[in-house]
């Protein structure tokens, strides 16, 4: 819950920033166009007197006249980003009354300032109105661009955590299960790899090989926790040569083998990256088994993996035994 309602605020804090960069943009246009429009105004009807009485006019009103034409467009520009600062204001509203979409109305709000803040610059650089009237719009504008990049930056961190769905293996179809995991599975697992599998064997040496076959580029290091049950001599020469495969890819292995006390109370296999942990049959017929692979919690299953690991006796330091 803590986390949930630290997210909203978060949401909400961003929220408010895109409608006061929505609010700052509508007001500073609205102003541009008040004073651009009664300079027009100003220009028009002093030309107008000009022509009607026939006044010759000196060389500085010629020259403050001449200028009558850019003035018209610097109009018809604020023109074209009151639509930008409306869209600013408006997207400000939704975010923070609809609490929902934020991808989308983050990538609208960057769009919309981005657009606004060029078409400023070009206003700003023809008609200087000071310091901090010109600075105004700039800072709602920064503030719009901030509140969007932060909000995408959330948006792209949950997307990178989404748990997979659980998913399931048919029995019946081992070898394309391992092409299912290899996919839908290993394939997502990102950064370093920790697994506790109190099974672990020569077979799981090859399932896994297979499972990460293609993606070792994801990966930095592999630590593996296992019992003394299955370590044979067989196994020992095929964990050597995986080993070494792996350091040839640029990953790190290390294999432990749990006390007999960890073992007698552990009876979850687990697997944990570095942003889920999950739930998993053993590895050595990880293909074969009818059972669903599950999303736990992480902080849970990695504290007790870090538990054990620590009590652990390195696998080349246990079979010098």
């Amino acid at each position: 819950m803590a986390n949930g309602s630290s997210e909203s605020a978060r949401h909400a804090r961003l929220a408010y920033m895109a409608l006061i960069s929505g609010f700052i943009a509508m007001l500073s246009d609205f102003y541009y166009m008040q004073v651009l429009s009664y300079s027009v105004g100003v220009v028009r009807g002093v030309t107008s007197i000009i022509n009607a009485y026939n006044i010759t006019p000196s060389n500085t009103l010629l020259a403050s006249l001449s200028g009558a034409s850019s003035l018209d467009v610097a109009v018809h520009l604020t023109y074209i980003m009151l639509p930008f600062a409306l869209i600013m204001f408006a997207v400000g509203a939704i975010w923070l009354i609809g609490r929902s979409a934020y991808r989308v109305l983050s990538i609208g709000m960057l769009f919309s300032s981005i657009i606004f803040a060029l078409l400023l610059a070009v206003l700003d650089a023809d008609f200087y109105l000071g310091l901090m009237i010109g600075l105004g719009p700039f800072l709602g504008v920064a503030l719009g661009v901030i509140s969007s990049i932060k909000e995408l930056q959330i948006s792209n961190a949950k997307q990178g955590s989404r748990v997979p769905r659980p998913i399931s293996i048919n029995p019946e179809t081992p070898y394309s299960n391992i092409l299912v995991l290899s996919k839908r599975f290993f394939g997502k697992l990102k950064g370093d790899i920790s697994i506790l599998d109190m099974h672990f064997d020569s077979k799981a040496i090859e399932n896994l090989l297979a499972l990460i076959s293609g993606n070792e580029h994801n990966h930095g290091s592999l630590r593996i926790l296992t019992t003394a049950n299955r370590l044979g001599s067989h196994f020992e020469r095929g964990y050597f040569d995986f080993r070494d495969e792996l350091a040839n890819k640029g990953i790190s292995l290390e294999l432990r083998v749990m006390s007999d006390n960890d073992a007698v109370q552990q009876h979850e296999r687990l697997i944990i990256d570095a942003q889920n942990a999950f739930k998993i049959p053993p590895l050595n017929i990880i293909n074969k088994k009818s059972e669903h692979i599950v999303a736990i919690n992480r902080r849970e299953a990695l504290s007790r993996f870090e538990e054990i690991w620590q009590r652990s006796t390195k696998y080349e330091n246990y079979n010098k035994k």
